[in-house]
């Protein structure tokens, strides 16, 4: 019997309405396959139950993009333990556009 390793990780499904640009984050406590056919599959389960119309349409590197017909889903990994980000102030700045050519 093979036994395929995991680690427990947090699952972020964050879906951004196409037309409003109003964002969700939902977040689950799982425990990550470590191989890519394993996450691919967690991915798309985890967005099915939230989204069910939604189709996969990139994977790579512990994320995966879906997209339906209102909806950009983005489903990734995070550390378990870390608590999730917390929106910064914007930065006040002033912007100092830099040549396009250096030569």
């Amino acid at each position: 019997m093979v036994r395929l390793s995991t680690s427990p990780r947090r699952l972020v499904v964050e879906a951004r309405d196409l037309d409003t640009d109003a964002r969700v984050r939902r977040e689950l406590d799982v425990d990550a396959p470590s191989d890519q056919a394993g996450q691919r599959a967690q991915f798309a389960a985890a967005v099915a139950r939230l989204h069910p119309e939604a189709r996969m349409r990139s994977f790579g590197h512990g994320a995966a993009s879906f997209l339906d017909s209102s909806h950009l889903v983005v489903a990734h990994y995070s550390e378990a333990d870390m608590p999730p980000p917390v929106p910064s102030e914007p930065e006040l700045s002033v912007d100092i556009q830099q040549p396009l050519f250096v030569g």
